[in-house]
């Protein structure tokens, strides 16, 4: 199990590093309706956690490079990304998960014959083993210390990326998982 957890977080990073097997990522989100999202100008990223399993197997420089990708992201949107968490509207924190699945498909195929009733009906059966990986992003509201929004994308993972176009992929991951921000948000009493 911990062999497999170790392959699923590589190839997870391999995809948040080295982009996924399609550019179409579509992020889902949800927010705080009470937040004023407006009021959000500077943001402080926070440190991955790394007491859980699979974010122990990420290393140091493939954090630096995820974490970049989003401040590149949201500096091309006008919010400033600070080192001080003093100084942040909002925390930003990020979470990767990647879960083992089995596609299997079954199909009718003609027979050999081409001729009806000539020969027996021919089945065929494909099993395909993947990984799937969800890219969590969540702003936290530092007044409360809860979640004010969160965005995820979720995609069939490469097992085998290309390098040469890492940074280019890591960049549509990161525009497409701040893509529903800020919502469309308006006062309380503008509702």
């Amino acid at each position: 199990m911990r062999a497999s957890l170790r392959v699923a977080v590589m190839v997870l990073t391999a995809y948040l590093l080295n982009g996924c097997a399609s550019t179409d990522l579509e992020a889902v989100s949800d927010y705080d309706t009470s937040f004023a999202f407006d009021k959000v100008q500077r943001l402080a990223i926070l440190p991955i956690d790394r007491t859980s399993a699979a974010e122990k197997l990420i290393s140091d420089l493939q954090v630096d490079r995820i974490n970049d990708a989003l401040t590149e992201e949201l500096r091309s949107r006008g919010y400033e990304v600070v080192e001080n968490r003093a100084d942040a509207d909002v925390y930003l924190a990020w979470h990767l998960v990647t879960r083992e699945k089995t596609d299997i498909r079954a199909y009718n195929a003609a027979s050999a014959y081409n001729c009806w009733r000539c020969g027996p009906p021919v089945s065929d059966v494909s099993v395909r083993q993947y990984v799937e990986g969800t890219f969590i992003v969540d702003l936290i509201d530092p007044a409360r210390n809860r979640s004010v929004w969160r965005s995820t994308i979720q995609s069939t993972l490469k097992s085998k990326p290309d390098p040469d176009d890492a940074a280019r992929k890591r960049a549509v991951a990161a525009k497409a998982v701040l893509a529903p921000f800020p919502p469309e948000w308006s006062p309380p009493g503008e509702r």
